[in-house]
């Protein structure tokens, strides 16, 4: 088995190997039934491109390799993962388009050697990429959106905003995550949405959603992903966050209605804490109001954080928010970031998420899934075709 990535290595050591192995032995419930219009999730990172400057044949490439799974899907949705959040924090507008971006092109923690590549990459691509996907796809008959994410950690690229410029924003005390609560230093570097600097005191969570409208309306995209359960402070393992206040729970209430107010029209998926509402609330102070903000949740069930019995557990009480928000399950081939592969390394439990999202979809809303592994491959296309006939086809 390859090594532990960096940042994960914490789970491993609280959580019990045969538990990150997945309870294999326990399935869900839910009887299998017609299912209501799926949406298929892909989240692809740069590697995926060879030439930023003619990305035409990669792009019509990898929407072909995934039609078995999003042709018969009623829409798609692309999460074109540029790089983590210094592209968007540090973004200055459509005059600074020439600038570079910081994209992912590291395999694990982003240390120095570990770039898969020295191609640049500049905004005027990212808007050229987006509108490549959005174009083919829908030549290729799909309804298909293009998001970006942005993420509360310092993973998969160089972050010199929350390094450098504004490390107040980070609560180290809960593994780096973004705190929205913490007013911010003055500065006079040029943003998009600061074009004289940031004043003195703007809360960072409000920085944060005015650069991420500016960037998707700017770039073209159709939405945005919160990854790693941006918006609160700790993430993943239960009791590993501030435990639950109302000062906190309004504070995210807050930040999540600013960020339904300016993305408008704009599309906004949150990837969960693993964990079932109970569980945000008392250990994150997630409001039960703040799920009503996004139009996808993604009830997480990555195999190298969680097990089958944690997910559906997590996956049952998602469920119960449909009436607020469309609910996506996950499935889990290949790691964007880190060289290990579920399919390899955790081969019982990426089969199991298979069978939960067949058990379930007469009650999901679609399927997540990273759509690439370190190095830009794609997941195989048999285990698409299979997963495509058993999901759509025989349920």
């Amino acid at each position: 088995m390859t090594p532990w990535p960096p940042t994960l290595r914490p789970i491993h050591a609280l959580l019990p190997l045969g538990l990150l192995l997945g309870a294999c032995s326990e399935g869900p419930s839910q009887p299998a039934g017609d299912p209501p219009p799926q949406t298929v999730v892909l989240l692809a990172t740069p590697k995926i491109i060879s030439d930023f400057s003619q990305p035409d044949d990669d792009i019509a490439s990898f929407l072909d390799h995934y039609a078995p799974l999003t042709t018969p899907a009623a829409k798609t949705i692309v999460i074109f993962g540029v790089g983590n959040s210094e592209h968007i924090l540090q973004y200055r507008g459509p005059a600074h388009w020439d600038e570079g971006v910081e994209w992912a092109r590291h395999i694990g923690f982003r240390e120095p050697g570990t770039e898969i590549s020295d191609q640049p990459l500049d905004y005027h691509q990212v808007a050229r990429i987006v509108e490549l996907f959005r174009s083919l796809g829908t030549e290729a008959g799909l309804n298909i959106k293009v998001y970006d994410f942005i993420d509360q950690g310092r993973e998969f690229a160089y972050t010199n905003f929350k390094d450098n410029r504004h490390p107040e924003c980070l609560d180290r005390n809960f593994e780096d995550a973004f705190n929205i609560r913490v007013p911010m230093r003055g500065d006079s570097f040029q943003y998009a949405s600061a074009p004289n600097g940031i004043p003195e005191g703007t809360l960072c969570g409000h920085f944060l959603v005015d650069q991420v409208g500016h960037y998707v309306r700017d770039l073209g995209f159709d939405g945005i992903l919160y990854k790693n359960q941006l918006g609160t402070r700790g993430h993943w393992l239960p009791g590993h966050g501030p435990g639950y206040s109302q000062e906190e729970a309004d504070a995210i209430d807050t930040f999540l209605a600013y960020s339904r107010e300016v993305l408008g029209q704009r599309e906004l998926m949150w990837f969960d804490s693993y964990n079932n509402v109970q569980e945000e609330r008392d250990t994150w102070s997630f409001p039960s109001t703040g799920y009503a903000y996004f139009d996808y949740l993604i009830a997480s069930g990555f195999c190298v954080i969680t097990n089958t019995q944690r997910y559906i557990d997590n996956l049952e009480s998602k469920l119960e928010l449909r009436d607020q928000v469309q609910i996506l399950a996950t499935l889990d081939y290949v790691d964007p970031w880190y060289d290990y592969n579920s399919m390899v390394e955790f081969a019982d439990e990426s089969r199991r998420l298979e069978d939960v999202a067949i058990q379930y979809r007469s009650r999901i809303d679609g399927v997540m899934l990273f759509a690439n592994d370190e190095v830009g491959g794609l997941v195989p296309r048999h285990l698409l075709e299979s997963f495509s006939h058993r999901f759509y086809l025989e349920g």
